[in-house]
């Protein structure tokens, strides 16, 4: 058995940490905030990608597909069956043609049919609409969901307490799954870091007319946007590629505005001082006409972090890394991934 200290308590950080405790571990997990997924775990599209999403990255796809199965053995209860999940290919500006998105699907064997919704797409500005069989997560239920199988596991979760070096003293090994702030925690224990690209995202979420019906709506590839049931609450969440980004950078840690770090990780923020949401609408509405209806209930807030100069591919891989003999790094952006990296950080302990 060893001392496990596990950093970092969104998703990765936490299945990491069950998964550890069951092989046998003693298991102390590091949270800086006073909950567990406040960041980025708890505040993105809410999808539990099964590829459609990365047709220019067919091993993001892959991986996604592969790892739904551990995903809802684990956290099933999270899980929202049912719904439409629709996929429309931009006539213009898409960096993936109606064809070759299609040949995508078949050749990753996702199932889908072509439909034809005028009532939620401007067929003029949409040249395919594919329906998926995918699924979404509540990521409310999610986080009870973790934070039991922690207690049942018997981890010991310490809140409000960020890492510092003396854990390198008191733990035999350290999991570093701090998505954002990697380096900073990595750079406590080791020389070694890595570059990333930081974004500080803005995520409205919106009421819609109830003919919307809670339909996942994504637009690819080139004007990517995207509309999201928020888990079970009946609001939605936006995404666009341009104006969810309010600022970013590629480097070893996030340059935050002083503006939007009040905003961050706080939740639904209500009439935010900094918002892109009237530019949301307008990128939007010429695809999605409803958005016309939209009404802005708040924004999210959080930093998304992902590899640099993958914009070619947009992948999304899950890396589990040994860094030295002491810590292994846990660094992904796909949720669904969690248990599988979790599997693979335990056999590195």
């Amino acid at each position: 058995m060893k001392r496990v200290a596990v950093i970092g308590g969104g998703i990765f950080g936490c299945t990491a940490a069950i998964y550890a405790a069951r092989a046998g571990h003693e298991v102390h997990l590091f949270e800086k905030e006073k909950d567990l997924l406040q960041s980025a775990s708890g505040i993105n599209q809410y999808r539990l990608h099964r590829g459609y999403h990365y047709p220019r990255s067919p091993e993001t796809a892959f991986s996604a597909l592969h790892a739904e199965t551990t995903f809802r053995e684990e956290y099933g209860g999270s899980v929202i069956d049912g719904g439409r999940h629709l996929y429309g290919i931009a006539r213009e500006g898409s960096l993936v043609s109606a064809k070759q998105f299609l040949d995508f699907c078949d050749a990753q064997e996702l199932a889908y049919k072509k439909v034809d919704v005028p009532e939620l797409v401007d067929r003029a500005k949409v040249e395919l609409v594919i329906e998926g069989v995918e699924a979404r997560f509540d990521p409310d239920i999610l986080r009870t969901l973790a934070k039991q199988k922690l207690e049942e596991s018997g981890v010991t979760v310490h809140l409000g307490v960020s890492a510092d070096a003396s854990l390198s003293d008191s733990f035999d090994k350290i999991v570093i799954a701090a998505y954002a702030n990697t380096n900073e925690v990595l750079g406590l224990f080791s020389e070694t870091s890595s570059e990333y690209q930081f974004e500080i995202c803005e995520k409205p979420v919106v009421s819609l007319p109830a003919s919307f019906g809670m339909t996942d709506l994504v637009i690819l590839d080139g004007p990517f946007m995207c509309v999201d049931p928020l888990g079970k609450s009946g609001l939605y969440v936006l995404g666009n590629v341009v104006h969810a980004i309010h600022a970013t950078n590629v480097g070893q840690k996030p340059e935050i505005p002083e503006r939007l770090r009040p905003l961050l990780n706080a939740g639904i923020v209500k009439d935010p001082p900094v918002s892109n949401y009237g530019k949301f609408i307008e990128a939007g509405v010429p695809y999605i006409p409803l958005l016309k209806k939209a009404k802005h209930v708040g924004s999210l807030y959080t930093i998304r972090t992902v590899l640099p100069r993958v914009e070619k591919t947009d992948a999304r891989p899950t890396l589990v890394t040994p860094v030295d003999e002491k810590c292994i790094q846990i660094f992904s952006g796909k949720i669904g991934n969690c248990v599988e990296a979790a599997i693979r950080a335990t056999s590195l302990l």
